[in-house]
């Protein structure tokens, strides 16, 4: 049974919601036991005295005390209370800090019954899923056995396709199955987890088990829909298999729709965030047939993005995209010694739209060897040992790994990357211009400066800049200059990088001076030369 308290300083407002959440208690049947009203924060106080309530429904802007102050005030003695906020459109200016004190949701004034609704019903969900948890963790442990256990491993190794044997999933369908044998259609799902706190990690897969089965009942019970939950032994990834009675036919949206919501809970509740493949309905005999798609699917997911998937049996499979012209671009990046930028324009590259639509595991693990020969190349060419740029904290192994996720990709180049700038830069050279152009190409991105420069080589600026200019025909200053115009030309053409982060990247701080130094040099501003590379590439 739920308590709420609903607190606004306008009569009129109180005397709408109570109404409104009297009406869908009554049609939806939410269990709100107790509903009271409050015309402040004081009030709302006197009330609390005697009552704990689950939910409070709380306008923001209150005189004397607003809501968001009290609502901190509640959270600090109830932390599981379910705080709304009743918000004009005027206030959207305090909804980040709302969204950033745990305010389980909001809805805009004046009040739509619809929308208060869902809202209410959302938080009404989520109380009884956490108090479940509860107790399942109590008494969780009690309910498995080595049996269960043993049926679970079996059933997901015929899922897999490792065994022929569909004995033990009939096993286990026939243990949790309430209809009668044959009644009943199968739905596989897989649940990959993404992120999740710690705790859950740690958490037994007992009671893991029925914790996720708790969210899914609660998700699924206006269906009729029920679930057998298998975990996988080396991950957090699961699959479930709803079943319902053959004679209710529901269209493979309507699971899309709830197993969205059984996303968003599993955030909300467990603090995870997970991607879920939605496969296709079928006998238990197909049910491998049927899974195979879904972890294609997973290991396809190399965005890691956290949605509701619907991949389907024979599906055509994603061409491959070449990425051919962009391998030069990156070896000469690599050959200026330009390892940030090389970084920036691969990640670049392989996020913009229609590479980015259509990457799948193929291309990925194709794009990451053919940059990890370019890498490769580069430390032999150079004389540079892998061990000093594969390191413990980034072994080789687990970089060769790294194809798997755009994540874990970006995050290994930019080591890499770190590491072959601190190598690089510690050369040891007799020959001071040189050393000073490797150290104007190592710092393009940051606004140099000739005495900076002479304090690194260990020479008056001075004698420095003539003895530079002498060599190389330019001045220290008209070299950097140029330096940095041609790190953007490169960058202009070959990335879709907005011009403002181009001018950061090669160190300017003011747009404008970038802009002017870029078309003094080139007579044309950036855009424009983007626009005239592309048509050239045309």
């Amino acid at each position: 049974m739920m308590k709420v308290l609903v607190i606004d300083d306008e009569r009129t407002v109180l005397k709408t919601v109570n109404s409104q959440l009297r009406d869908m208690d009554q049609k939806r049947n939410l269990e709100l036991e107790q509903i009271d009203l409050a015309g402040s924060a004081e009030e709302a106080r006197e009330y609390m005295q005697y009552n704990h309530y689950d939910i409070f429904l709380c306008d923001i802007v209150m005189p004397g005390e607003d809501g968001i102050t009290f609502a901190r005030w509640v959270l600090e003695r109830c932390p599981d209370a379910k705080i709304i906020f009743l918000t004009a459109y005027a206030d959207v200016q305090f909804m980040k800090e709302a969204i950033s004190m745990q305010s389980f949701d909001y809805v805009f004034q004046p009040v739509d019954p619809g929308e208060l609704q869902s809202v209410v019903e959302r938080a009404v969900s989520q109380i009884k899923i956490e108090r479940r948890n509860l107790e399942l963790a109590d008494i969780g442990a009690f309910f498995q056995t080595n049996e269960m256990d043993i049926l679970e491993k079996e059933a997901l190794w015929f899922l897999e396709g490792k065994n022929q044997d569909n004995a033990y999933l009939r096993r286990l369908i026939a243990a949790y199955n309430i209809n009668q044998s044959g009644e009943s259609v199968y739905l596989p799902v897989l649940i990959s987890i993404l992120k999740t706190r710690r705790r859950i990690r740690e958490t037994e897969k007992s009671i893991l088990r029925l914790i996720y089965k708790n969210i899914l009942d609660e998700v699924f019970q206006t269906l009729k829909v029920l679930s057998i939950i298998l975990l996988e032994e080396m991950s957090l990834d699961f699959i479930v298999l709803l079943y319902w009675k053959r004679d209710m036919a529901y269209e493979r949206e309507v699971f899309a729709d709830k197993l969205e919501s059984f996303r968003i809970l599993l955030e909300r509740v467990l603090e995870t965030e997970a991607a879920i493949y939605c496969g296709e309905v079928g006998e238990p005999t197909e049910l491998p047939a049927l899974v195979s798609p879904l972890f294609q699917a997973r290991t396809d997911n190399v965005r890691r993005e956290s949605r509701v998937f619907l991949p389907r049996q024979h599906e055509k499979e994603i061409g491959p995209y070449s990425f051919e012209l962009q391998l030069s671009t990156w070896k000469k990046l690599l050959e200026q010694n330009q390892f940030i930028n090389f970084k920036d324009s691969i990640m670049a590259y392989i996020s913009k739209g229609d590479y980015r639509t259509r990457m799948n595991a193929a291309g990925m693990m194709n794009l990451h060897q053919r940059v990890t020969q370019l890498l490769l190349l580069y430390m032999v060419d150079h004389q540079i040992g892998s061990d000093t740029v594969f390191d413990e904290q980034l072994p080789f192994l687990t970089y060769m790994n790294t194809w798997q996720g755009y994540d874990i990709f970006e995050e290994a180049l930019s080591h890499i990357a770190d590491r072959l700038s601190s190598i690089t830069d510690t050369g040891d050279s007799s020959d001071v211009v040189q050393r000073t152009i490797k150290y104007i190409k190592q710092h393009l991105d940051t606004e140099l400066l000739v005495s900076e420069i002479a304090e690194y080589a260990g020479m008056n600026p001075e004698y420095l800049s003539k003895l530079f200019k002498k060599t190389t025909g330019m001045t220290l200053k008209e070299y950097i200059v140029h330096d940095k115009m041609e790190a953007a030309k490169m960058l202009l053409a070959t990335t879709d990088l907005p011009v403002t982060l181009i001018s950061d990247h090669v160190g300017y701080a003011n747009y404008s001076n970038f802009t002017r130094s870029f078309k003094q040099l080139i007579g044309l501003t950036p855009k424009e030369y983007r626009k005239e590379a592309a048509r050239q590439k045309m």
